[in-house]
């Protein structure tokens, strides 16, 4: 009894409108003569043209369709149940092999943004050789390749007694690709500071700085720090001079920085 209950969950589905035949003795019959070959095929009989004639329909889960009709000779339901399921075991068996269709994957859903915020510290310096440096804030939101950025960051400068401090502000992108953990390219971020210098008395002035640098950025986790390290445009140059001293900020300055910060949002670690 076990056995044949384990037949009847092997075997694809036998479904019957015709009264000629029993759909429960064909499909146990089938599973016996065919085995494992028939559990792929589910079968639908009705009614053929004739009146002991059947029509059976054979579908492969794989996308086959075969269909057959069979006169049948038996005299009783259950003989003709079993002559049904002799003759579609010998059709199943007769099928060439069919092959799985290949499986069709979706495109890849565009990857997310990830925004990251950090702090940091950055130094300047160029001929003459006026050292420039201060605390920086960058922020932005990077997709695989391109990145937006948004920096603010403090200036300063000191030579004797006299001193130059600002801020600047600005925006830009940057270009590149992962590699492991890192993301190396470079970026192009145009500036406009504000300057004050100070001696005994005290200026003003605005300038534009644009920032060319290349960019690595290693990303572990919630944790990112950037490395940059390029050359700065200043236009127009600025000069500051004091009763005894001066300070010059050229056309042309290289720049380091480093900074440490987050994801935004941070990554949960579900």
């Amino acid at each position: 009894m076990l056995a044949w209950l384990a037949l009847l969950f092997v075997l694809g589905e036998v479904r019957s409108s015709s009264a000629q035949v029993d759909a429960s003795t064909v499909e146990v019959a089938l599973e016996l003569r065919s085995g494992k070959a028939a559990a792929p095929w589910t079968v639908e009989i009705s009614d053929g043209e004739g009146t002991a004639e059947v029509r059976a329909v054979l579908r492969h889960e794989y996308g086959r369709e075969v269909t057959r009709s069979f006169a049948l000779a038996s005299t009783t339901t259950e003989e003709r149940s079993r002559e049904l399921a002799a003759a579609l075991s010998l059709v199943i068996d007769q099928q060439p092999p069919v092959e799985r269709p290949p499986t069709v994957r979706p495109p890849p859903l565009p990857r997310k943004p990830q925004g990251w915020l950090t702090l940091g510290f950055r130094v300047a310096a160029g001929r003459p050789a006026h050292v420039t440096g201060g605390p920086s804030v960058r922020g932005g939101v990077a997709w695989r390749h391109v990145q937006v950025l948004g920096s603010l960051a403090t200036v300063h400068a000191r030579r004797g007694d006299l001193a130059i401090d600002g801020f600047r502000l600005g925006g830009g992108a940057a270009f590149g690709a992962p590699v492991g953990r890192w993301w190396l390219g470079g970026d192009v971020v145009p500036h406009v500071q504000l300057l004050v210098a100070r001696d005994r008395g005290r200026d003003r002035g605005l300038s534009s700085v644009t920032e060319v640098a290349g960019l690595a950025m290693l990303h572990h986790r919630n944790l990112v720090v950037a490395l940059r390290a390029g050359v700065e445009l200043t236009a127009p140059p600025v000069r500051a001079a004091g009763e005894g001293d001066a300070l010059r900020l050229g056309t042309l300055r290289f720049l380091a920085g480093i900074e440490v910060g987050l994801r935004l949002p941070p990554r949960s670690r579900t």
